[in-house]
C-alpha cells in the first residue's frame, strides 16, 4: 500500500512537472522562470518548431504582406522574437524597406537570431534588443506600422499591459498580430492562455473596431489581427 502510494506520489510530481515546464513553460512560476527555461532550449528550439515553422510561406507571411504592403517604410516591431522568425521574414521580402526591431527576453535567443540573419546576409536590416514584452516604455506614441507577437503573450507576466503598450506603439492604420490559444487548448493553460473571443474583448477596449481572427497552426492557435483607427 506504502509502494502504491509512493508511485501515485511520484506520478502525480511528473505530471505536475511537465504541465508547468512543458506545457506552461515555466510561466505560472514567473518571467525568470521562463528566461531560464528558454536560455537552456535555445539551440534545439528551431528544431523543436520546425514542423509548425514550415506553415509560415501559407500561413504567415500573408498576414505580413498585407499589413505592410501599402506602407513599406513603416518600422516594424516583434515583440518577444525568440530566434527571430517574423524579422527574418519580413527581411527576406524586397518591397519592404521599413525597419525592423525584434525584442526578447532571453539573451541566448537572440544570440541564436543574430547567427540567423548573419547568415542569411540580413543582419544589417535588423535591430535585435533585449527587453520584456511588458515594457515598451523605450518607444514613444506611434511609432510602427506593424507590431506582431506569436506563441507568448501567455507567457508574460502583465499581459494587458503588453497589450496595451503594444497597441499604444502603433501609428494610425497600423497592424497588430497577436496569437491566441484555441478554445480547447486554452483549458491546458487556466488563468495564463488567451482566446481569440477574449483578446478581440480586450482590444474592444482599447478603442479598436476592426479585428478579425483566423485559425492557425495545425489548430493550436488562433491569428488576431487588429488595426488601429
Amino acid at each position: 500500500m506504502i509502494v502504491a502510494w509512493w508511485l501515485v506520489g511520484l506520478l502525480a510530481l511528473a505530471v505536475f512537472v511537465y504541465w508547468t515546464i512543458i506545457i506552461g513553460e515555466g510561466s505560472y512560476f514567473g518571467p525568470w522562470m521562463v528566461r531560464w527555461i528558454y536560455a537552456r532550449g535555445a539551440r534545439v528550439y528551431d528544431r523543436v518548431r520546425e514542423r509548425v515553422t514550415a506553415s509560415d510561406a501559407e500561413l504567415l507571411v500573408g498576414p505580413l504582406r498585407a499589413a505592410l504592403l501599402s506602407r513599406p517604410l513603416d518600422p516594424a516591431l516583434d515583440v518577444a522574437t525568440g530566434t527571430g522568425r517574423v524579422p527574418l521574414l519580413l527581411a527576406a521580402e524586397e518591397w519592404y524597406a521599413g525597419a525592423i526591431v525584434g525584442l526578447d527576453l532571453t539573451p541566448a535567443m537572440l544570440a541564436i537570431a543574430r547567427e540567423k540573419a548573419a547568415a542569411r546576409l540580413l543582419g544589417d536590416r535588423i535591430e535585435w534588443q533585449l527587453g520584456s514584452g511588458d515594457d515598451l516604455s523605450r518607444w514613444p506614441d506611434a511609432t510602427f506600422g506593424l507590431v506582431t507577437c506569436l506563441e507568448a503573450l501567455e507567457y508574460f507576466g502583465r499581459p494587458r499591459r503588453a497589450v496595451s503598450e503594444m497597441w499604444r506603439l502603433l501609428v494610425p492604420g497600423g497592424t497588430l498580430i497577436i496569437s491566441t490559444w484555441t478554445p480547447r487548448h486554452a483549458r491546458l493553460l487556466p488563468g495564463k492562455a488567451w482566446t481569440a473571443a477574449g483578446m478581440t474583448a480586450l482590444l474592444q477596449s482599447l478603442g479598436c473596431v476592426r479585428i478579425e481572427s483566423r485559425p492557425w497552426q495545425s489548430g493550436e492557435y488562433d491569428l488576431v489581427i487588429a488595426v488601429k483607427p
